[in-house]
């Protein structure tokens, strides 16, 4: 049985692990980190951790404790966000661990920010392994025993990929995709093209539906059942199910895939089509959709929006708001390298910051040094 501890494990995706991982199964969660932030959710999760025989602490130093643990697992941010917290993991467990431990890092980075993880752990006695999770909040909460179950994609070394599959396997649905260590997080970014696309694909369906059928506004049974059939079809995406169809039939924006995650990670998506010189035609939808999303929050300042309140802003007087914004912006002209950056630079600024889209060592040392 592994011995772990959590970083994140009172989010969504990591907090049904709590339940998923039962106290005689894979993994015994001695600890898990807690900054004692209030919330519905996060209570229900610290309760299911306790319940688990887990403990909840402060900070690192207690969560590495003397270091009678096998690893730690983490599931934060992106990479600006997650670079101080692996950097200084690493140290902790370097000064304490007699046996080399481990990092699994589930969290959404650029395939760079992995390649660099590796190699700082490395060098300070650590094994590192990105693997992504894929299938929102719902597939967390299934966990492996539903065949809707999240999705965890994985690569790397091979033997840690076989001590972890127990785990793994208990969480969601695990699949192994070689040793690259950027396999499981360059698939992630790929399946965010399915992802996008197809959210841009059903939000338009429904925006057309309202403009012709629903006298110019959305909701109503007739129209969600609309939707609904017409995803039936050769067009259908998963986003109408776990994504607008919230908004459409149960007026619900704030839950989901939050726009502040989402448009880091088509970031990262865009920078790897660009590094492998896909045309403009293949990466102009998903800078569209970082575009909007940056909108989102700056219209909207304090809101914790999911990426179905996009759509509203399709619809009447806003689309001509949300097309001044993006031509203003840079979203249609120049080269693709300066399109990314420009909009980058249109994200509010503790956005812009969680970006940091090719880490260095050099940063991962500096950010080991300022972490608090």
């Amino acid at each position: 049985m592994l011995k772990l501890v959590y970083v994140g494990g009172l989010g969504m995706m990591a907090g049904p692990g709590a339940v998923h991982l039962t106290p005689v199964g894979p993994a015994q969660v001695v600890r898990f980190h807690d900054r004692g932030n209030p919330g519905k959710t996060r209570d229900r999760f610290r309760n299911a951790w306790k319940a688990h025989g887990a403990k909840p602490v402060g900070t690192f130093d207690e969560l590495v404790g003397d270091g009678n643990i096998d690893g730690i697992v983490v599931c934060a941010g992106k990479n600006g966000d997650d670079i101080g917290i692996i950097a200084r993991l690493a140290l902790l467990l370097e000064a304490r661990c007699k046996q080399w431990p481990f990092i699994l890092h589930l969290s959404t980075v650029s395939p760079s920010f992995a390649e660099t993880a590796v190699k700082y752990c490395h060098d300070h006695g650590v094994d590192y392994a990105n693997y992504p999770l894929t299938g929102g909040p719902l597939g967390a909460e299934l966990g492996g025993a539903d065949p809707k179950g999240m999705l965890i994609l994985a690569s790397g070394d091979q033997q840690l990929y076989d001590r972890l599959l127990p785990v793994l396997e208990r969480l969601g649905y695990p699949r192994f995709f070689g040793t690259s260590i950027s396999a499981g997080s360059i698939t992630k970014l790929i399946a965010h093209y399915l992802v996008f696309n197809g959210l841009t694909g059903i939000g338009t369906g429904a925006v057309l539906h309202a403009e012709y059928f629903n006298k110019g506004v959305f909701g109503g049974d007739e129209q969600s059942d609309y939707l609904s059939f017409l995803n039936g079809g050769a067009g259908s995406t998963r986003q109408w199910d776990v994504a607008v169809s919230k908004g459409i039939r149960d007026d619900i924006w704030d839950a989901g895939f939050s726009t502040r995650h989402a448009v880091v990670d088509i970031i990262y998506a865009v920078q790897l089509a660009l590094d492998k010189g896909l045309p403009r035609m293949a990466v102009q939808p998903m800078i569209n959709m970082a575009f909007a999303f940056s909108y989102l929050m700056m219209r909207y300042p304090g809101e914790s929006l999911a990426t179905q309140a996009f759509v509203r802003e399709l619809l009447g007087a806003e689309a001509k708001e949300l097309d001044f914004f993006m031509q203003g912006g840079g979203a249609f002209g120049g080269d693709m390298t300066k399109v990314l950056a420009d909009c980058i630079a249109s994200l509010p600024g503790d956005v812009r910051e969680t970006v940091l889209v090719a880490p260095s060592l050099e940063n991962f040392s500096q950010a080991a040094d300022d972490y608090d």
